[in-house]
């Protein structure tokens, strides 16, 4: 999925850096293969949801029938979400809530010195060539309270993948 550029108060925000990408995760194991996964982006890491008090007609944006608003901020943010994702398929995954109090997978980032969560889903890829798993970013945000790294429980991103999408043998 792609999506296109976003246009508010007479400026263009291109969203290209929120196009699908493949990133192989290493086996930490000797005897295992490395997995290749295709990485998605759902449109709330560049979006909030709507709100008729706060929000506009400028700022609306809809996906899959779900109405939500435009947000700079978050949007600003998302411009590093690829090197983000990149840079942790080598390091760890942490399990913590997201905004609607359910426990997920996420890397734990930094944006404008902030938290700022990526939190993700994990599942085979079933008919896609050469691609062992699929990883959505399903949101990602900035958020002050999120606790430390170390009271969080943490796994090695590549155990999460070979659990969640084994590689086929090479």
């Amino acid at each position: 999925m792609s999506f296109k550029p976003f246009s508010l108060g007479g400026v263009d925000y291109p969203l290209a850096h929120l196009s699908a990408f493949d990133v192989t995760v290493p086996a930490k194991d000797p005897l295992a293969f490395p997995a290749k996964l295709r990485v998605t982006f759902s449109h709330h890491v560049f979006s909030v949801k709507w709100d008729d008090q706060h929000h506009d007609a400028d700022h609306e944006y809809v996906a899959n029938g779900e109405r939500r608003a435009f947000c700079p901020v978050r949007y600003g943010c998302s411009i590093d979400l690829p090197q983000i994702v990149q840079y942790h398929v080598a390091g760890k995954a942490y399990k913590s809530r997201d905004g609607n109090g359910l426990w997920r997978d996420m890397f734990y980032a930094v944006a404008d010195g902030i938290h700022y969560p990526v939190f993700f889903t994990l599942s085979k890829a079933r008919s896609i060539p050469g691609v062992d798993g699929l990883m959505h970013v399903i949101s990602a945000y900035q958020k002050p309270d999120l606790p430390a790294k170390h009271k969080l429980q943490s796994v090695k991103f590549a155990r999460l993948v070979h659990q969640s999408c084994p590689p086929k043998s090479k």
